[in-house]
């Protein structure tokens, strides 16, 4: 359900994904993921296969392994992983705790708009010191409807009321689906490369920052 707030006029709108640009999950999702597939009993994949699970709903993941009547199991199998611990095998990348804050006190309007569960989410970024810095917090249902990238930028985009200010957000991700998915809405992305993406990913976006740094430079030309 969407809530009743707006972004004052006048502050720019930043758009974080979690996983891959603020959070280093792969341990926690990898072990997860291979949990997964061990309680099917399907093979597991080859690890340049696994180094791409992240950031994509787990269950379309799952979806490319098995038949589709074993992926409700499977995935119950990880989200239960995850909730007994996974979630919190997760260290932010070098200078982005601080950048977050620095967003903040610069007086954009910071969201998140990640795949992962909005629980994990919560957690996480509260255990890495962050949550006090994201005005909105958009995330993926568990168990639900709103588990694409796209899913989850629509309901940011309706819970804090910025349909017609889309010119003034910019998203920060990773992968070609958060790309892809800002793009729906008509949102630029700055692909950070430090994340699971690749060069034909990153090209697909606005704009590239190899560093933090990088990344403050391009967000204050951007909003300038």
């Amino acid at each position: 359900m969407a809530m009743n707030f707006s972004v004052p006029a006048g502050r720019s709108i930043i758009f974080l994904d979690v996983d891959g640009t603020v959070i280093d999950s792969f341990p926690g999702i990898r072990a997860g993921f291979l949990h997964a597939l061990d309680a099917v009993g399907v093979p597991r994949p080859s690890e340049d296969f696994t180094a791409k699970i992240p950031g994509p709903p787990m269950e379309n993941t799952l979806g490319r392994l098995m038949d589709a009547d074993l992926v409700p199991a499977a995935f119950d199998a990880y989200m239960a992983f995850t909730r007994g611990g996974g979630w919190s095998q997760a260290q932010p990348f070098e200078g982005m705790v601080d950048f977050i804050a620095r967003l903040k006190d610069a007086g954009y309007f910071v969201a998140t708009a990640t795949s992962k569960g909005e629980s994990f989410a919560r957690g996480i970024l509260e255990q890495i010191g962050v949550l006090g810095h994201i005005d909105f917090l958009g995330a993926a249902e568990e168990y639900g409807d709103r588990r694409s990238k796209s899913a989850v930028i629509q309901h940011v985009v309706d819970s804090v009321g910025i349909a017609d200010r889309t010119s003034d957000t910019l998203m920060v991700g990773d992968r070609s689906h958060d790309i892809e998915g800002a793009a729906h809405f008509g949102i630029d992305t700055v692909a950070v490369t430090w994340g699971y993406g690749d060069e034909a990913e990153w090209a697909q976006a606005a704009y590239t920052a190899t560093t933090v740094t990088e990344l403050e430079a391009v967000i204050r030309d951007w909003s300038d």
